[in-house]
């Protein structure tokens, strides 16, 4: 697998949002944080490249309502990679295989929901059949990988945060509309680096 891990040390500070552990140190934390994995999927519409987020439902826990890439915790002793095979299946519907997955982005602490999360990137010849899963997902977003790659996308706003009950400045992409901030953004980022945006 080719690795896809930016060199840069400032990769994904500036979408940080706020202080958080490294991945060694929230490992090494009592109890240790739940593993998951995501998957950023790459594929091509009218020759033009695109990627999905899925928005969250309301209400539904720390990162009710927020736009992520398909994923979630590893269960039953599965890699990171099944966890991130499986759950793009259970939430889009789109069955992705071992074999497009090109590469990995850094893995990143989320401590509102104390959980490492594992980001895969997986290149696909041709537009996936979504069918997504209602009761995690209300919509699939679709979003040119080339809007990420301008020196003028990432913004900022003031954005609360249920669990530390409080507001925090917070640099941001905008996807359609929406607030696309946090880890995801850092992996975002840090795909930006890849290609020389800093």
């Amino acid at each position: 697998m080719t690795g896809l891990k930016s060199e840069s040390l400032n990769r994904g500070k500036a979408l940080m949002g706020y202080p958080r552990s490294s991945v060694e140190q929230a490992r090494a934390m009592q109890p240790p944080p739940r593993e998951s994995a995501v998957m950023m999927l790459l594929y091509p519409v009218n020759q033009e490249w695109m990627t999905v987020f899925m928005k969250r439902p309301e209400g539904g826990g720390v990162h009710s309502g927020q736009l992520s890439f398909p994923g979630g915790k590893l269960e039953n002793n599965e890699s990171h990679l099944e966890a991130a095979l499986r759950e793009t299946l259970e939430e889009t519907g789109f069955k992705a295989e071992s074999q497009n997955v090109v590469g990995t982005l850094n893995e990143i602490y989320i401590p509102p929901s104390h959980f490492v999360v594992a980001p895969f990137v997986a290149c696909l010849e041709r537009i996936p059949d979504f069918t997504p899963n209602p009761q995690e997902v209300v919509e699939l977003i679709e979003f040119p990988v080339n809007n990420f790659l301008q020196h003028d996308i990432i913004r900022e706003k003031e954005i609360f945060i249920p669990t530390m009950n409080r507001h925090i400045q917070a640099r941001y992409f905008d996807v359609n509309g929406h607030t696309l901030w946090g880890a995801t953004a850092m992996m975002v980022q840090e795909f930006r680096e890849v290609f020389g945006f800093e």
